[in-house]
């Protein structure tokens, strides 16, 4: 019986219009192919020998967890349309429920596409790529229906300078099916990063400037597959005593039944014995000795490192080492301000410039909510919210919003500490607890404004110092009246050196209940001060 196997394989389509290929660094012909043309058709040759094309480097498992990681974490992050308005005089920002484009960049963005949907794959093309792109469909009046994601590594840019003072930027859009089409700038969402090639319009990939990292990563995972391949033999070779009697064709024999019997993962675990005192002996380094596992991890490091960061090594688990963070909430922030706010910003940026009309440049703007990510744990969030509430900057209805519950009545109002003041919208005023606010007198009149009090004398250091002393000395008379009820006046004029018969005067006083509490004690205070100064 004949078995024939036959599998699909799509045509490759190169869209060619013409012979001559217009590219970014000049004309390329077939005849003489320019460095641009031969990186489309075999990709960004390396030292290491392997080729890096998109296709190649999406299998490398640490650049695709590196872009599957950002890609995520960017599309769940909720892209909130906010309107800036003056509400009496004060400033209000809230989602802007009512524009066209809410919906569009919270929810969905056109029939296919969710809105995660839609920002993952931008995200990838954004981190991978350098750019993304959206096609821009408007009705008549100009307002944005939907947003279709295109594929940036499709996009070939010229530029038209047929006017000299003002050229214009054209993006050649191949579908892969032979078709080409051009956009126009304003016809297109257009997100860049890593701007470090064409004057900053356009971002470079990734994928070329980690080229050299990613090919000795490919080769490290090319050299350790074929070692299992190989049941972990690596360059062997078999000797025999130089009294043998095998014969070349039968020595080949028995590497080929080697070969065929026991190399591979299948055949892991087998023995065999060589005939001819045949002795099977390594000639090539071993994965260790090479420092192959060694050689993996530095690269996988390196890439982690290029696309997000130290924090980005520590949350895909490529650093050994542990992490210095003091809490969980320290580790997200720093994720997120050094591996996933520069590619937000780029984004809500193009937002401003492609998809919001010029005139509300000042009233609309997109955000995204990182409460997703940096909200932290729920006791941390209610620690938050009790400092936030507690010095006037939410309310507690707010903090009901923010977790997801319903409102209730009663506590629309701002609380600030007791030692400062209570602002109550409602009104508009503002008062210290306890105090009177102020109101009208049964005739209609303001009641009148009390006279403020004297400010107190400053005290001079010796006098302070006399104070300090004093108070000291009393202390110790109250405690023993704290613990015997009664003390002598010897005792009191000994201790505070004052005078018997003002010692007498002042334990008669408190035998009658003429001094108590703290007249008491401001009495004995008087009695050293003025004696001390009598001497």
């Amino acid at each position: 019986m004949k078995i024939s196997l036959s599998f699909y394989e799509p045509p490759v389509q190169l869209n060619l219009p013409d012979p001559r290929i217009t590219m970014m660094a000049g004309e390329s012909t077939l005849a003489a192919p320019s460095a641009d043309l031969v990186q489309a058709l075999m990709g960004f040759p390396a030292a290491a020998g392997k080729v890096v094309t998109r296709a190649t480097a999406v299998r490398v498992a640490s650049f695709m967890a590196c872009v599957k990681m950002l890609s995520s974490d960017i599309a769940k992050y909720p892209l909130v349309l906010r309107a800036t308005t003056t509400v009496d005089g004060r400033v209000r920002k809230s989602p802007a429920i009512n524009e066209p484009l809410y919906p569009l960049l919270k929810d969905c963005p056109n029939q296919w596409h969710t809105s995660y949907q839609m920002r993952f794959f931008l995200g990838s093309q954004l981190v991978m790529n350098g750019n993304c792109f959206c096609q821009i469909i408007r009705d008549q009046t100009g307002e944005v229906l939907a947003l279709n994601p295109l594929d940036a590594w499709r996009m070939t840019p010229k530029w038209d300078r047929s006017n000299p003072k003002l050229p214009a930027l054209i993006w050649t859009y191949a579908d892969g099916l032979g078709n080409l089409r051009d956009f126009q700038q304003q016809e297109l969402w257009h997100t860049t990063n890593c701007n470090i090639d064409s004057n900053g319009v356009y971002g470079s990939t990734v994928i070329a400037l980690a080229k050299e990292a990613l090919s000795v990563l490919m080769a490290a995972e090319e050299a350790a597959g074929r070692g299992f391949a190989n049941g972990l033999l690596m360059g062997n070779v078999i000797t025999f005593p130089p009294d043998s009697k095998i014969t070349a064709p039968q020595a080949q024999g028995i590497v080929d039944d080697l070969k065929k019997s026991y190399s591979g993962s299948q055949n892991a675990g087998k023995f065999t014995a060589l005939p001819g005192g045949g002795k099977l002996e390594q000639i090539a380094f071993s994965p260790k000795d090479a420092q192959l596992l060694e050689s993996r991890q530095f690269n996988e490091r390196s890439i982690a490192s290029l696309m997000g960061g130290a924090c980005l090594v520590s949350k895909l688990g490529f650093d050994s080492k542990a992490s210095t963070y003091a809490s969980t909430s320290a580790f997200l922030e720093d994720y997120h301000n050094t591996s996933l706010l520069p590619h937000c910003t780029a984004i809500e940026q193009s937002i401003k410039r492609d998809l919001i009309d010029r005139k509300d440049w000042n009233r609309l703007e997109a955000t995204h909510d990182t409460s997703v990510i940096l909200a932290g744990s729920l006791k941390e969030r209610a620690e938050t919210y009790e400092i936030q509430f507690r010095s006037g900057q939410i309310t507690g209805n707010e903090a009901r919003i923010l977790e997801d519950r319903d409102t209730v009545e009663g506590l629309d109002f701002f609380c600030l500490p007791g030692n400062t003041a209570v602002y109550q919208p409602d009104t508009g005023e503002i008062f210290i607890p306890a105090q009177d606010l102020g109101k009208e007198t049964d005739d209609g009149n303001e009641p009148p404004t009390p006279a403020p009090l004297p400010m107190p004398e400053k005290k001079s250091k010796a006098a302070a110092r006399l104070e300090t002393i004093a108070l000291s000395l009393v202390e110790r008379v109250v405690r023993k009246e704290q613990k015997g009820g009664q003390v002598e006046p010897k005792f009191v004029a000994e201790v505070l050196n004052i005078s018997l018969d003002a010692a007498k005067d002042y334990c008669s006083k408190r035998t009658s209940g003429e001094l108590k509490g703290e007249d008491a004690k401001e009495a004995l205070i008087k009695l050293v001060i003025e004696g001390a100064n009598d001497e």
